[in-house]
């Protein structure tokens, strides 16, 4: 039987840490926490208790970022299999599913599950396109589930950071450690379309509760507000691949909003926009967004 880690980067919200390595069960053998905040007493204490799992806590310099964590526990890394998700989720039931489909496919690099977020589903796979400059997250084609080893699958470019991955697909590429905040799981699957041929896609049977949010104090540290922290990232990604935008048509394969009439609002009007960018010729599309991004920087 293949080996299955659990990884997850930290940086404030203990109580999301302590709720994470409580919901850790078999057959998750070791949890690696890439902590790059302020190890306190109280946070000290939960990793000082005792698991069923062996946990293994490395202490990063401080807000190194989310790049530079996921890189480190992946360098740590000995089983087959990593579990790699947010510190405010927990692990859900099934999480062997994601394994066993893996076992099935051996160029699988990755599997995904739903999330499951203020009692919302939210399937936030999709795939990766150029069009000129532009990258496109977008749903292509029709997708069909099949059945691998008993359980739905659907395949895609890029799937939600709540998966399962295989080691030799992240020894191959791993997390771009210059990423604090923002984009370094775009640049991850963009990487590995252009570099690799490792596939990914997505397993329903499997859901991620997902607790976002946080208050005040969290969000401008993590965002780095006064230095625009996002931004940069999302600049270092487009000069890196050689993008001038990233269009996003349809980026989550399913939204189970829980407001109909707010849904179909934000559904007519935001993917309405979306897909009257994207029937544009790509030189058009270009132009609009360039003066769309000259008046969000004001």
């Amino acid at each position: 039987m293949s080996s299955i880690a659990l990884g997850a980067v930290v940086f404030k919200r203990t109580d999301m840490v302590e709720q994470l390595l409580s919901s850790v069960s078999s057959p998750v053998e070791t949890v690696y926490i890439a902590d790059n905040g302020e190890i306190s007493p109280e946070r000290r204490r939960i990793y000082d208790r005792s698991y069923p799992f062996e946990l293994k806590v490395l202490d990063l310099e401080y807000d190194s970022g989310l790049g530079h964590g996921r890189n480190e526990i992946v360098e740590q890394l000995s089983e087959d299999y990593v579990v790699i998700v947010d510190s405010d989720m927990t692990m859900p039931h099934g999480i062997e599913y994601l394994a066993d489909q893996l076992d099935e496919r051996p160029r699988l690099g990755g599997v995904s599950g739903l999330l499951f977020e203020h009692g919302n589903l939210i399937g936030a796979s999709c795939d990766l396109y150029e069009e000129g400059e532009i990258l496109i997250k977008d749903i292509r084609g029709t997708k069909d589930s099949e059945f691998v080893d008993g359980k739905p699958f659907v395949e895609f470019d890029f799937v939600p950071n709540a998966a399962m991955f295989r080691r030799e697909c992240l020894e191959e590429y791993s997390w771009d450690p210059a990423y604090k905040f923002g984009a370094e799981h775009l640049d991850f699957f963009v990487a590995h379309k252009k570099r690799t041929d490792w596939t990914f896609g997505t397993c329903p049977a499997v859901v991620f509760p997902h607790f976002p949010g946080g208050d005040a104090a969290y969000l401008s540290a993590r965002m780095g507000i006064d230095e625009d922290r996002p931004g940069k990232s999302l600049q270092y990604f487009l000069d890196k691949w050689g993008y001038r935008h990233v269009l996003k048509i349809q980026p989550r394969w399913a939204d189970s909003f829980s407001n109909p009439a707010l849904r179909d609002w934000r559904f007519l009007v935001g993917y309405g926009a979306r897909m009257a960018l994207r029937r544009l010729p790509t030189r058009t599309t270009e132009f609009v967004l360039d003066i769309r991004d000259r008046i969000d920087r004001g």
